[in-house]
């Protein structure tokens, strides 16, 4: 009779043992495991260096717009342009203090080139938002920067229901920061959620405080050209011979003899 050995490699006492078996699945278990944080380790870095990519294209962007211009209506859609292809959203509008009447007005507006978007610029431009109405508004007092995703019920005046009806349900919004005061906001919505990796926010500060610097050099600068053409005007007064005078007829003096 032929005897059959065993391999010690296929032992069962291995494949039997039950606490090596539990062992074995505890080890792929946790491998699984290691795995997947690894997978949400690399997306969250993904997603931060997007993000950080996309503040970095806007903040290089708004300085290449501001560099070429002397004053802010000059460029206003550009940096609307930039901020909505850097940061992927779909409508903004740029507001500024209207110093005389203390109301936010519109002086840029961007949006896809439709029928729609062209009725809500028109409604956007004809308004013009008391401080703290409207997400401007409410912006504009608390000086800070502002994300939500319920655009339409923290508006709450007629344009909410106007981004309602188009869906631009997320919102960013931060302050044009002055010296002493804020200038103005921009506002800028999309209908997408904003990834959660995707963070605007210090961006939107630098961003904000670059535009409000420029604003205040450029009415600086107009008020000392200003105040240079009325020195020159002055001074071409001052220097033109003044007119003669008519000399008056004399009465000679009579001495009494």
């Amino acid at each position: 009779m032929k005897t059959v050995t065993t391999s010690p490699a296929f032992s069962s006492d291995v494949i039997e043992d039950p606490t090596r078996l539990d062992e074995m699945c505890l080890e792929g278990d946790e491998l699984a495991v290691t795995k997947a944080e690894l997978e949400q380790v690399r997306a969250q870095l993904y997603g931060v260096l997007e993000g950080a990519r996309a503040a970095f294209s806007a903040e290089d962007g708004i300085v290449r717009a501001l560099a070429d211009a002397e004053q802010i209506d000059e460029v206003a859609d550009s940096v609307l342009d930039v901020l909505c292809e850097s940061f992927e959203f779909d409508v903004a509008t740029f507001w500024l203090l209207d110093p005389e009447d203390g109301k936010l007005c519109a002086v840029a507006h961007r949006a896809a080139p439709t029928r729609r978007a062209r009725f809500l610029e028109a409604r956007i431009r004809s308004t013009q938002l008391a401080l703290n109405e409207g997400i401007a508004g409410r912006v504009f007092v608390e000086r800070t920067v502002f994300l939500s995703d319920d655009a339409p019920s923290v508006s709450e005046n007629e344009l909410g229901m106007l981004l309602e009806d188009d869906d631009l349900r997320t919102v960013c919004a931060f302050t044009i920061a002055g010296t002493r005061a804020p200038l103005g906001v921009i506002e800028m919505e999309r209908r997408a959620p904003l990834d959660p990796n995707q963070s605007i926010e210090s961006a939107a500060r630098v961003i904000g405080d670059r535009v409000g610097a420029f604003i205040e050099f450029s009415q600086l600068r107009w008020r000392y050209f200003s105040l240079v053409a009325e020195i020159n005007r002055g001074a071409r007064k001052s220097s033109e011979p003044a007119p003669s005078e008519p000399v008056p007829n004399v009465i000679p003096l009579r001495h009494v003899a």
